[in-house]
């Protein structure tokens, strides 16, 4: 197993339930919150002599602090045609493995949504700490050839609970800019760390001269092309440009996107998370 993911959360978690992140509760923790009147939180241990001696009305006062809170992890992430190309499939199992073990360890529960062009209920799993399904996923998601569009995406926020969670969300975005708008906007209540999966083998193994044909994956429409060298530029030039577009989409919601270009690493994703929490 690689390392696991070191995740932070950059804001208070609203479970009740205790876990490794900043909570919103009060109970067994380290950071003091503030003072309460012993009636209202009846634990004789943690009266503050100081704060009782300084109270007007000469009640008890009781050091109260901040109880450290589990968080609901998910993944949501994109099964259409175009992420079955290469190692993105790969990619995406090694990824699920590694959040998974991850959450786990710090606590947490974790769920998975997987999206193809319409609402497939086999490719949702709920918040658990469930392993055995974890790896039924993975044998499924092996097993599976990725087809269709990736539609499914616009309905994926459905799927997450009403309190705030931490998701990542994986894809290789070869959709229109505005879907990925609409996608972002109904995730806005959640934390959303986006993996941008794109393999150099979409423009490096690009002749610069001969007659190839292309076919998309999603909708089987097949391009012939003369390529040269200009055309050559112009294809890798477009896609660079492409890659900026994203990036300014994502900013646009406050989110900086991680683009995983080459064979998947922990190590790099740990780096981006880092800085993210910086």
């Amino acid at each position: 197993m690689t390392e696991p993911l070191f995740y932070r959360l950059p804001w208070q978690s609203g479970s009740v339930y205790p876990g490794a992140h900043p909570g919103q509760m009060t109970g067994a923790g380290q950071l003091f919150k503030r003072h309460e009147p012993l009636i209202a939180s009846p634990d004789p241990r943690r009266i503050d002599i100081r704060a009782t001696i300084l109270d007007p009305f000469g009640n008890y006062r009781v050091r109260v602090y901040h109880q450290q809170s589990s968080v609901n992890v998910y993944l949501i992430a994109d099964l259409s045609a175009s992420m079955g190309f290469a190692n993105k499939k790969s990619t995406l199992i090694q990824f699920l493995l590694t959040a998974a073990h991850s959450a786990f360890g710090y606590g947490d529960k974790f769920g998975f949504i997987g999206c193809t062009e319409n609402r497939q209920h086999q490719w949702l799993l709920p918040p658990g700490q469930q392993l055995g399904s974890i790896k039924s996923l993975v044998e499924q998601i092996k097993t599976t050839r990725f087809t269709g569009t990736a539609n499914g995406l616009l309905q994926a926020a459905a799927y997450l609970s009403s309190r705030r969670s931490l998701v990542f969300l994986l894809s290789d975005c070869h959709f229109p800019l505005a879907q990925l708008r609409e996608i972002l906007r109904s995730l806005q209540g959640h934390d959303v760390i986006p993996l941008v999966l794109w393999d150099q083998q979409e423009t490096t193994d690009l002749p610069s001269w001969g007659v190839i044909s292309y076919q998309d994956m999603e909708n089987n429409e097949t391009r012939t092309l003369f390529m040269r060298p200009a055309l050559r530029q112009k294809i890798i030039d477009t896609y660079h440009q492409r890659q900026l577009d994203v990036k300014h989409c994502f900013r646009s919601f406050g989110i900086e996107p991680l683009f995983i270009n080459d064979a998947y690493s922990t190590q790099l994703i740990n780096g981006y998370l880092h800085q993210r929490a910086a």
